[in-house]
């Protein structure tokens, strides 16, 4: 049986972990569906289980509106991730299965690990593409059903980085999905393109400590890769509108004044 993901660095005080799975399927499947512990990676203690909920669609009930609003928001992240062979299959599903659950605060990551178990259920009983709403990510099905049912949590799995122009040859950089840990996704501006990597690290790391169950608010910092100092601030959207963050978000920028240190990975 799966052990429960675990948060060993967890500071209470957090917000509410929240996840969304969306499995899009050419065929209905087994309603109830056969999710076990054993081989799907269902974990065996903790709420996160009980927090997850599976909801059927059908195209057949209402043909306009699953175009509207299950399959077509998601055509182009499709695209974009799997390609447009993937896309077109995804439009023409009949069926989506709607996996989400929202635990308060949440001292471990079960609520996360029980998505994908039902993810994977759901994928080798026929899904062909789960999307993962919250860290804007397509998978394909065959990729979810392989998942290692004893796999060990894998950030980089449950968070997307993102780079954007701004202008002035600068790049933005920031993530999306740290919500499913109930943290405050982050955002680099002004980063140059030869800077992207430590972007990206710095991103990676603060996210590894934020999922393990960290926390950061304005005035913490943290040390770059390259020993530079970065401050956190809350971010205003106003200041990179190409940032596509939903919610308050952190945002890393040079250090100005006396902060307290938040260690990474």
């Amino acid at each position: 049986m799966a052990m429960v993901w675990p948060r060993p660095r967890y500071v209470v005080g957090g917000g509410p972990g929240e996840i969304a799975l969306v499995a899009l399927s050419p065929v209905k499947l087994p309603d109830p569906m056969p999710v076990s512990r054993r081989r799907h990676g269902m974990p065996d203690e903790g709420e996160g289980a009980t927090a997850i909920a599976l909801v059927a669609r059908d195209r057949a009930d209402d043909p306009a509106w699953f175009t509207e609003q299950v399959v077509a928001p998601f055509a182009d992240l499709i695209a974009s991730d799997l390609g447009p062979s993937a896309a077109a299959g995804a439009l023409a599903a009949d069926h989506a299965y709607v996996i989400e659950g929202q635990v308060r605060d949440p001292d471990d990551l079960g609520h996360v690990q029980a998505a994908w178990a039902l993810a994977k259920c759901v994928c080798e009983e026929g899904a062909t593409v789960v999307i993962d709403v919250y860290a804007a990510r397509a998978h394909l099905g065959a990729d979810v059903a392989a998942l290692a049912p004893d796999r060990a949590f894998d950030v980089m799995h449950e968070v997307t980085l993102f780079f954007d122009e701004i202008g002035g040859g600068k790049l933005a950089a920031w993530s999306l999905g740290l919500r499913k840990f109930g943290r405050p996704d982050l955002v680099v501006l002004d980063v140059a393109p030869d800077s992207a990597t430590e972007a990206a690290l710095v991103l990676r790391d603060v996210a590894t400590a934020l999922a393990d169950g960290d926390r950061i608010e304005p005035g913490d910092a943290i040390e770059a890769p390259s020993g530079r100092k970065l401050v956190a601030e809350a971010f205003d959207p106003a200041r990179a509108p190409i940032v596509a963050v939903e919610g308050a978000a952190i945002v890393l920028l040079a250090e100005s004044g006396t902060a307290t240190s938040l260690p990474v990975a």
